[in-house]
């Protein structure tokens, strides 16, 4: 019964840290279209700067 418990635990923890990725992951992608969408907003030639701005991230 403790080997399931802890192998329960295990595969618990390893989901969860799969989900914090993900949720980074979809954080970090909207900054990166939020800012382009500002600085597109801003002024100047909007593709090369949105492709300016995610390059620069990168």
């Amino acid at each position: 019964m403790l080997i399931k418990v802890k192998a329960a635990c295990r595969l618990y923890l390893e989901e969860t840290r799969t989900d914090w990725v993900v949720l980074t992951a979809d954080i970090i992608g909207v900054v990166i279209v939020g800012l382009a969408f500002i600085q597109a907003r801003i002024g100047g030639d909007t593709s090369d700067s949105a492709v300016q701005m995610a390059s620069a991230l990168f």
